[in-house]
Order: structure tokens, then sequence, then C-alpha cells
């Protein structure tokens, strides 16, 4: 048998040997991606070719996806709980952000501990990401991100009420000064003392502190975003609406240096600074809206008297207008949860603390059978929302609330035209992937329609073919098995010249040294 046909033979033998990759997500032909340093979420910095162990899964995320992201960032908790000890040791999980002008280190940590995950989440700069972004082949659009977080707007959310009587009534959600420093205040359980006058309510004292009224009086201040400084407010506390420009207020005694005042909670959707005449202060801020939030600003904006009293279980409603549930407990005011799928209202499995970002919730006796709590929308017909939509509020406050698929008619709230959008990797979709020792993209995963356990084999066959993890080679001959094989085989088989000899000996020197340098 000729040299050039016992080559062939053993080439042959060797591929045989060699695993076959049978990735459950899709296969990639990719090379490797470039080394680059971002900040984690303890604000250290990370670079990915050091800190990596020999096989990683880079997710790309933002704090503001209220879908997608947090399942996501959830399904790789479970891969991670699916893994051995063994193999974890060879494993690096990585999160980088698609929003850096949003995601903070200390928002990627608050993300994290919610999440109950501490393996890296990324941020930086745009200039940093950019680069970042590129090499994976992440398209990101800004435009896309601002739309999806803006899927839940506080001002469309809308509180039913039904007495025992079995009137109903339906207020939308407002959110004024008043009702963010009652809620703030109430968050760090400081007492506010406020006289009701013809000009709304006016604050006399807050934490203890009363103002004399002769030498200084609680002075309320809103925050200029342009001036980047703290302004005396020319309006009431109650004609402040923190849902349109004037979310973060502060109350100082008049007689004291506003310059002293410290910048607001601006990474928080609404916030309050609070400063006593000795110089102390407390800030308050809110991250998201619940319940309780969306009760008391619809309630106070509609002058319905509400009592809502607080407990170490959260907070529970005791009387709204007027009316207070009786001492004998034959019904008690029970909170109800819009289902929009259903077009029903289902009785909230939590209290109204544990509501997070409602649309359309309403409170009714329990007595009541959830059937006669009508509607927040009615169905539109040809005539409304242009057939693609429900109608919601009145006068100058309806709108549509259109269709998925749908928007506004160049800004005519009352018409819903088909919505048109640009194709996207991040947004309302994302990708996953899964790279190798030798920092080679393997297999990506799009979206967050996919299964732990098709996942976790995926990454175990990178394991596995890379030698790593609690794969045993003598199952499954790895590449360093083949190319033994290989070696031994033409030094049997064939005496090959010397120089050609040498010149194969120097490409797998070549070979070694390069992978060594990726590594």
């Amino acid at each position: 048998m000729s040299a050039k046909r016992i080559l062939l033979v053993v080439l042959l033998t060797c591929l045989l040997l060699m695993p076959v990759a049978a990735y459950k997500g899709s296969r990639l032909a990719r090379s490797p991606v470039d080394d680059f340093v971002l900040t984690d979420q303890t604000g250290d910095n990370f670079s990915f070719y050091d800190d990596s162990n020999e096989v990683t899964v880079v997710a790309f995320i933002f704090t503001r996806c209220p879908d997608v992201c947090p399942v996501i960032t959830q399904l790789l908790k479970s891969v991670d709980g699916e893994l051995t000890d063994t193999e974890k040791d060879d494993v690096t999980f990585i999160s980088i952000t698609v929003d850096p002008r949003y995601d903070s280190p200390e928002r990627l940590k608050a993300f994290t501990d919610v999440h109950g995950v501490e393996w890296p989440h990324l941020t930086g700069t745009v200039e940093e990401l950019t680069p970042v972004w590129k090499t994976f082949g992440v398209v990101v659009q800004e435009s896309v991100i601002d739309a999806h977080v803006m899927d839940y707007q506080p001002g469309e959310a809308s509180v039913t009420v039904v007495n025992s009587s079995g009137n109903a009534s339906t207020h939308m959600f407002g959110l004024t000064g008043w009702t963010l420093t009652e809620t703030l205040a109430n968050q760090h359980q400081i007492e506010i003392n406020a006289s009701m006058t013809q000009y709304g309510h006016y604050v006399t004292g807050i934490g203890g502190e009363e103002a004399p009224g002769d030498t200084w009086y609680w002075e309320l201040n809103v925050w200029n975003q342009s001036a980047t400084q703290w302004e005396a407010s020319q309006v009431g506390i109650d004609d402040i609406d923190a849902l349109d420009g004037n979310q973060h207020i502060a109350w100082m005694p008049s007689n004291l240096n506003r310059s002293n005042l410290s910048s607001p909670l601006t990474d928080n959707e609404a916030s309050m600074t609070i400063q006593w005449s000795n110089g102390t202060e407390v800030q308050s801020g809110l991250d998201s809206f619940d319940g309780y939030h969306i009760t008391k600003g619809a309630l106070n904006d509609a002058n319905v008297n509400v009592t809502i009293a607080d407990s170490s279980y959260g907070h529970y409603m005791t009387s709204l207008g007027d009316e207070e549930a009786p001492s004998d407990s034959s019904w008690w005011w029970k909170l109800y949860e819009w289902n929009s799928t259903n077009a029903t209202w289902d009785a909230s499995p939590v209290g109204m603390d544990g509501i997070e970002e409602p649309k359309h919730i309403a409170w009714a006796p329990s007595n009541v059978n959830s059937s006669e709590i009508p509607n927040p929308v009615k169905k539109s017909t040809e005539e409304v929302c242009s057939g693609h939509g429900w109608e919601m509020g009145t006068g100058d406050g309806l709108h549509c609330m259109c269709d998925d698929g749908y928007t506004w008619d160049d800004g005519d709230r009352t018409s819903c035209v088909e919505e048109v959008s640009e194709d996207f990797n991040v947004g309302h979709s994302t990708i996953t992937y899964i790279i190798n020792e030798n920092r080679q993209p393997l297999v990506v995963w799009t979206g967050d329609n996919w299964k732990v356990a098709d996942f976790t084999a995926d990454l175990r066959e990178v394991l596995e073919k890379d030698g790593l993890g609690d794969s045993d080679p003598l199952e499954t001959p790895g590449m360093t098995f083949v190319l033994t094989s290989l070696a031994l085989g033409l030094a049997v088989a064939v005496r090959l010249p010397k120089e050609n000899a040498d010149l194969t000996v120097n490409k797998r020197k070549g070979k070694k040294r390069e992978t060594s340098r990726l590594q």
C-alpha cells in the first residue's frame, strides 16, 4: 500500500473517532471574539480574557426590560443549578447590558440581588460597549429599547371602585406632589402634618418638627433637570405633577440655604428629599409603582376619601369613599386585577404592595360578584380607536389603548394605526452565546423561549469537546486523542522526508502557541 493511501486511511479513522457536536441551539462558525474590559456590578473592572473560565455563557440584557431579560436571567440561574460542582469550575456566566445610559453598576447590583444571582453583570460607556456589541454581532437600537421599556405607562393605570350599594366609578392614576410626599414619608415612617386650605394642602410639620410660622415655614422645592439645581416651587404641592417633569421634590425650612440640599435620587422614578433645621437629611425614592401607589394616587387625584393602614404584612384598605368595612367581617375590601386576556376581574392573590406595575385594579366589597364590577375599558367599534383598540378616560384624558401591533396615528391619541417596526437583535428579544475555551462562540440561543435542559445539554457538549467538566475522555475521544492517534499513525506508516517532518512539527508548535495565546 502506498504512503498516500496509508495516510488517507489514518486520517479517515481519526475523523471517525472525533466527536460530532449535535447542538440543540444554532451552531456557529466564528473566529474568537476580541478581549474587552468592562465594569461589573460591584464597580470593579472585568477582563474577558483574564477572568472568564474555560467555557463562557454570555447573555445580553438590560435591567429596565420588563419581561424577556428577567426570564433569561432566571433560565440561566436554572442552568447553573443543573451543573455539577466540577462543571461549575469550568463555566463562567456573564451578562452584558445593552442599555448603558441607564444601567449603572448600582442598578445592575440591585438587579442581581432581586434575581439571586452573583455572576458578573457588565456595563460601561456607550463607546466602551459598542465594539463589544459589534464583536458579538449584536445590534443595539436605543429607540427600540426605550419603546420596550415604555410598554408600562403609569399614567394609563386606573382604579375602579364599587361600594356596598353597587355604585361604581373608575379613576385614572395621577401622582401629585402631595401623594408623593405622603407615600414616601410613609415609606420612612415620617409623620407629615398638613392643613387643608382653599389652595390645597399646607404642610406645617415634618417628622415632628413644626414650622413656627413667624421665622420660617416648610418650603417646597422642585428639581430643575436642565439647570441641575433646586428651585422654589411656583405652585402648591397639590399642583405638582410627579408624572410629568416634576418627579423630584424637596422640603426644607425656608431660612436655610437651598444650595446645601443634596441632589435628588435621579435614578429613581420619583424621589423626595427632606432637610430639617439642624441640617440633617433623608432621601426616599420610588423605583417602580405598585398597587398601593396606584390606589393612593388615583383616589387622591379624584378626591375620594380613602384610609389605608400599614402593618408588618403591608398596606391594607380600611375605608373607601367614607365607607368602612364592618367590624364583624361580614365583608371586607377585596382587591382585583384586570385580566386583559380573558376580559375578567381576577381576585388578587397578593396584597396591594405585591402588585407590580398594575394596569387596572379594582376595589369592591368581598360579597360583590366580580362579574358586577364594570370593565375598565370598553370594546371598540369601527368608529372607536379605528377598530384596533380600547377607549380609556374621558374628556381631555380620552385616549386609545391600541391593540398589539398598532399605535397612535401621528400623535392622535384617539386613533390606532398599524405599527411599523425595524428588525432588531435586542429590545423585545435578545441573544445568549456559549463560547469555548478558545473564545470562539459555538452555539447561540435567541429569545427566551428555550428549555433549560436543552441549553444545559449544549453547554455540556462544549465542555466535553474541550475535555472539561465531568467528561471522561476515554468515553468520547477528544481532539488531543485524535491528534495523538494521527501522530502515531503517521510515524509508523509513513517515513516522511526530513524537511517535511520538520515542517509538520513547526506547524504544530505554532498551533500550540496560538492556542496558548488565546487562553
